[in-house]
């Protein structure tokens, strides 16, 4: 973390925050900005690591100048956030609860400290937010020289260079990336929140009011996207409930060993990315328990139960949406359980039998043993 940009009317206050600042974190730069209508205007320039906001101007209390900061900062530029303020009437957004960004600060005697530990706390996930910004302008360089500047777009076709360049640039991004080479983790097919307003293939769900890790609360939704805008006859969706992994442990029958359990897990299961009907689900830190969705326990929901009409409750929240190509897989492994044809019982036991006896023909009467190499 290198700059933080206090906003705040009162010189006073943004003294003794400087201070208590550049004196619990080493090495940070403080700026400031007394008028707030400024103040977007100077996040843009100076794009600092982190901002710590007041929302009042003097006694006013009703629309304090800050709220429009605030709400600049959320649909904007956006970067972490310290509000700090003895304003207690509501904002515009509110402020979420548990962000990782985002902080409320009441102001009073000593209150500072609480900033500044906020500030600390900030810091692995400012540089983490550096090395996404750096990745994000890396690959827009690569595409704006190996798309537009190698003249495969003319300069002069503006629509057609944004268009070409934002699909490239989201396939770039799913990439390995230059400074990471390493495989995906496994809960990287996740986009959590979940992704549009309508509900898609793969979305995962949680019935409303539920833990987040009870398995038994989520359903798979595997009806087809197109089917489910809002608008186009939508009635109802078909979803795969969901368990914990010890269901298909009991079913592969896993060894005591943990390191063979693993392995068979891998080779029977996760390279297939199916077995048996079941689909697992990996875990997403806090937010997703490891899971596995059963392709024969299916249900049919309501439209209205996942996505209602304005002002409606529904009764599953979308938590999740599956980025590709694992929303493909999620559909080839349900097409590859229902859709096969029912086969008759048959004796495969002699069957095998015959195909291993053909493998292994039995030698010609008479015939010489073959020689033992030495």
């Amino acid at each position: 973390m290198r700059t933080i940009l206090i906003i705040d009317d009162d010189q006073a206050i943004i003294d003794v925050l400087r201070d208590a600042i550049t004196e619990g974190i080493t090495g940070v730069t403080c700026l400031s900005e007394l008028d707030f209508n400024q103040a977007v205007a100077r996040v843009e320039s100076e794009r600092p690591d982190a901002v710590v906001l007041d929302l009042l101007e003097g006694p006013v209390v009703a629309d304090p100048p800050g709220q429009l900061t605030w709400q600049s900062l959320w649909n904007g530029r956006f970067c972490p956030v310290i509000i700090y303020t003895a304003f207690g009437g509501p904002l515009t957004p509110p402020v979420p609860d548990d962000h990782p960004f985002v902080k409320l600060v009441v102001k009073g005697v000593g209150t500072q400290a609480q900033v500044v530990q906020h500030l600390q706390a900030f810091r692995p996930l400012v540089a983490s937010i550096e090395s996404l910004h750096r990745e994000v302008d890396l690959v827009l360089q690569r595409v704006l020289r190996d798309t537009a500047g190698a003249a495969v777009i003319p300069g002069t076709d503006v629509a057609h260079l944004v268009h070409a360049a934002r699909r490239r640039v989201a396939a770039l991004m799913d990439e390995k990336t230059t400074t990471e080479g390493r495989s995906l983790f496994s809960w990287e097919q996740y986009l959590i929140p979940a992704f549009g307003e309508d509900p898609l293939t793969g979305d995962l769900i949680r019935r409303r009011g539920s833990q987040w890790n009870d398995p038994h609360a989520y359903r798979l939704v595997l009806s087809p996207s197109c089917d489910m805008v809002a608008g186009r006859n939508e009635s109802s969706v078909l979803v795969a409930k969901c368990a914990s992994a010890s269901v298909m442990k009991q079913r592969l029958q896993l060894p005591g060993n943990a390191d063979r359990a693993a392995e068979r897990v891998r080779t029977q299961v996760l390279t297939q990315g199916h077995w048996n009907g079941f689909l697992p689900l990996p875990e997403f830190p806090n937010r997703v328990p490891l899971l596995v969705a059963s392709l024969k326990d299916l249900e049919v929901l309501p439209y209205v139960a996942i996505r209602p009409a304005p002002g409606g409750q529904p009764e599953f929240e979308r938590v999740a949406s599956i980025d590709s190509p694992f929303r493909e897989q999620i559909a080839w492994a349900f097409l590859s359980t229902v859709g096969r044809p029912g086969m008759p019982d048959r004796d495969m036991t002699q069957w095998s039998r015959d195909i291993a006896a053909a493998a292994n023909p039995p030698a010609p009467a008479g015939a010489q043993p073959a020689p033992q190499g030495s």
